[in-house]
């Protein structure tokens, strides 16, 4: 089995979107759980000479390279006009591509991956031209797709259900967790004293709600503070205005903007407790990411993120901003709780590995070759 991967995602710098995240780590589990009986080549397409580096840990797992010196939108574009993925990286059984986005006709099955489908159901809270480009892309792959893999249960019944795609045709494969943050966590010696939102910071992820409770928990006594950490997504200016209508948080919210990924373990391990109050997540990474680390977890109801957390989270109404007050009140107070969900989180999480997700992924492409043609 020749398996060719898009590999623009895995040439990016350091500022991980969630996609790029998933498939930075995704792709070395996938070279480790490889037999001799697969072949995986990337196609790799920049114009900077930096991002070779990028490349070559990837060759040194044993992928074979499929580099082409031009921009990915340059070869976007040659594969909307007919240009064939074969042209570009010679012959291959199946593509896998890490979001509903592949341009280039061929022979090869083609699998992607279905994180969620905000931008179908909230186009609201991405930039309108990246919910457009998702759009596109998505009805494109509609017709030529012949496997979709999907984070969780929830995304693949929404995928099932919008796009009537056939559940023969579907897996629920979970991401799974950075040994790194389990590893923070054993290392911590004292609780966090501060809250952490960890995301983008754009609509989606409801910040001006946990910002509204965070003010009426401390007009009520609370003493803990919160650090926001994520880049600046689209609409973050709305999200800062939103802080500045309560003068009481003035000293006790900390805007840290992008956070590298290796800092990302202790940032997280250090935490009093993760606030998650999304509108909408397909999976919601950070929920276990926390668990993991031994930080309690308080999560919105929405979207994959009950599935996720799987009861070893406290979880709100992402619209009510006094009963999330309350319960970041709790849980300053209560040590014994936090204890609890620290416990739970820890359990939960164990199961999510990058292993188990490369193992699923490579019978996902084994079931996808042997779809009739």
């Amino acid at each position: 089995m020749k398996i060719l991967l898009e590999g623009w995602h895995l040439a990016r710098g350091e500022d991980l979107g969630g996609v790029q995240s998933y498939w930075r780590q995704l792709v070395p589990a996938l070279l480790a759980e490889t037999g001799p009986e697969e072949e995986i080549l990337i196609f790799s397409a920049f114009l900077h000479p930096r991002r070779v580096g990028r490349m070559q840990e990837f060759r040194r797992r044993g992928a074979n390279l499929r580099h082409w010196w031009a921009s990915p939108r340059w070869l976007e574009a040659c594969g909307r006009l007919g240009a064939r993925a074969e042209w570009f990286t010679g012959p291959h059984d199946l593509v896998h591509a890490p979001e509903p986005v592949w341009p280039f006709p061929g022979r090869a099955r083609l699998v992607l991956t279905c994180h969620d489908l905000m931008f179908l159901h909230h186009p609201q809270f991405l930039a309108p031209e990246w919910a457009a480009r998702l759009q596109r892309g998505l009805e494109a792959a509609l017709e030529r797709a012949c496997y979709w893999i999907c984070d969780s249960a929830f995304a693949r019944d929404d995928l099932v259900r919008t796009c009537s795609v056939p559940p023969g045709r579907t897996a629920v494969v979970p991401l799974g967790v950075d040994e790194r943050f389990r590893r923070a966590g054993q290392e911590r010696d004292l609780e966090g004293d501060r809250f952490l939102f960890l995301g983008s910071v754009e609509p989606k992820k409801n910040l001006p709600v946990l910002l509204e409770a965070l003010a009426l928990a401390a007009e009520r006594g609370l003493r803990t503070g919160l650090d926001v950490a994520g880049r600046a997504g689209w609409g973050s200016r709305d999200v800062r205005r939103a802080a500045e209508r309560h003068p009481v948080l003035a000293e006790r919210v900390r805007f840290l903007g992008f956070v590298p990924d290796a800092a990302l373990p202790g940032l997280v391990a250090g935490a009093l407790a993760l606030v998650l109050p999304s509108r909408y997540e397909g999976f919601g990474m950070p929920v276990l990411e926390a668990m993991a680390a031994g930080t309690p977890v308080l999560c919105s109801d929405r979207g994959a993120l009950p599935e996720v957390a799987g009861g070893a989270a406290r979880l709100f109404d992402a619209d009510d901003a006094e009963g999330l007050a309350d319960l970041l009140l709790r849980i300053e107070e209560d040590r014994e709780l936090r204890a609890d969900l620290r416990a739970a989180g820890l359990a939960r999480s164990a199961a999510f590995t990058w292993e188990a997700c490369a193992r699923g992924t490579l019978e996902a492409y084994r079931r996808a070759l042997a779809l009739p043609a």
